[in-house]
């Protein structure tokens, strides 16, 4: 069938049942399209230095500063020190991460409470918490009052939908688009300046402080941690650093989010059952409470399986002539990798459209073959991150509250095309079960 997604900024041809198709449109360059996660380990890890390049992108250059993120730019010099000091940065204040999940986890828990149990939709709850998650990682104690926080995390919703309009993104696929009057491109473009705003209004927010936190991205990133060596980024890559954390780190994981607790509206048995696994730890849920919480853990896999927050990941680029499946491969293909057919693969998963976590506590469980975010050097750096926060608050939530469906009773569960992949609103009712905090 036919897919219009914007991952790969042109309509591709996607054989489901094939690990490797090629598309048959008259395009500037090939595009090869691989669903199975072990061609697509084949090209992005075992070969990965061939296909580190991006593909040009007129929209990407624009919300990029020309190519100056982690997720867009090629791999040249400053790139490569800007994804090695963003890799660094995120380790060392991970250290702080169980307490500032659990801290988090109780205001996200505090403003579902909130609501008294009537119907709610819980995506615009959920994208503020991760975004708060974020903030407070990268700049610690001089994180921004929560209405400015909540305001940019709307923005941040906001760019990704905009970008995916169809009517945007022709822009990249018919260059002549460009010379027309474009109402989507200015709401792009004045989406990317509000969020420039806030970034270099934190940046110098921590600059001028006189005794500014060491111990966050933000300060690893500037230099202040004396643990951290080499020399400091560029003020754009720093930047761009910055702005491509808070992204991958608030919509993506929102998203997963909302798509867990949809899941689980349909699964009511095994909300339970998470329930009494949850009740038998001594306290919250934490980062490393995942070999004590097997089924929890499983869901968050199962929840990412079915649901990758970015289905066709990023597209590569070929910087040299290469092969893959035995097939020789021409510099400037490209390369996406279509991780939700890879995951739903008949041949790996068993029902594999079926959501059933217990499929990830069977010894046999095909882990390699489960690539949410990616995998290779070009795959997701806040990937751990993100399953620690998908883990904690799914946690709490499911300790302190019951699902019920709402009024328009049980979510649907189809995808539909986007820049990240959302679940069609919904409401639900989260029912306090137990008094707040207790054990």
């Amino acid at each position: 069938m036919y897919l219009c997604l914007p991952h790969t900024c042109c309509i591709i041809l996607f054989l489901k049942d094939l690990p490797l198709a090629w598309h048959l449109l008259p395009l500037p360059s090939d595009v090869l399209v691989l669903s199975s996660a072990g061609i697509i380990r084949e090209a992005l890890v075992r070969h990965c230095g061939d296909w580190l390049g991006r593909p040009p992108s007129y929209l990407g250059s624009l919300v990029s500063h020309g190519g100056q993120d982690l997720a867009l730019g090629g791999p040249c010099p400053g790139w490569r020190q800007q994804r090695g000091a963003a890799r660094g940065a995120l380790a060392r204040a991970g250290t702080r991460l169980g307490p500032l999940l659990w801290l988090q986890g109780q205001e996200l828990c505090e403003e579902l409470r909130s609501h008294g149990g009537a119907p709610l939709d819980p995506f615009e709850v959920f994208t503020f918490h991760t975004c708060s998650t974020i903030a407070r990682l990268l700049f610690g104690d001089l994180v921004p009052p929560p209405g400015e926080l909540r305001a940019f995390s709307c923005c941040l919703g906001e760019l990704l939908q905009v970008w995916g309009r169809s009517t945007v993104r022709a822009l990249d696929l018919l260059p002549p688009l460009r010379a027309l009057p474009n109402p989507g491109l200015r709401e792009l473009l004045r989406l990317v300046q509000h969020r420039d705003a806030f970034v270099e209004a934190q940046i110098r927010r921590h600059q001028e402080c006189p005794s500014p936190p060491s111990d966050t991205v933000l300060g690893a990133l500037l230099g202040c941690d004396p643990g951290v060596q080499g020399a400091p980024l560029s003020p754009l890559r720093l930047h761009m650093a910055l702005v491509d954390l808070f992204i991958g780190g608030t919509e993506t994981t929102a998203a997963a989010l909302g798509w867990a607790v949809a899941f689980l509206l349909h699964r009511p048995e095994l909300q339970a059952r998470l329930r009494a696994e949850l009740r038998g730890l001594q306290g919250p849920p934490g980062p490393g409470d995942t070999g004590r919480l097997p089924l929890l853990q499983a869901t968050v896999s199962e929840t990412l399986r079915l649901r990758p927050p970015a289905p066709l990941g990023l597209p590569h680029c070929a910087l040299r002539h290469t092969s893959l499946g035995g097939l020789p491969i021409v510099a400037g293909t490209i390369l996406v990798p279509n991780l939700l057919a890879a995951q739903q693969d008949p041949v790996i998963w068993q029902q594999p459209e079926a959501f059933l976590p217990e499929r990830f506590l069977s010894p046999g469980a095909p882990w390699r073959s489960l690539l949410p975010f990616g995998c290779g050097a070009r795959s997701c750096p806040g990937e751990a991150l993100a399953r620690a926060e998908l883990f904690v608050f799914l946690g709490l939530i499911l300790r302190e509250f019951r699902l019920e469906p709402g009024p328009e009773g049980l979510p649907g569960l189809g995808v539909s095309p986007g820049t990240v992949l959302r679940c069609p609103p919904f409401r639900l009712r989260m029912v306090p079960c137990q008094p707040p905090g207790s054990p």
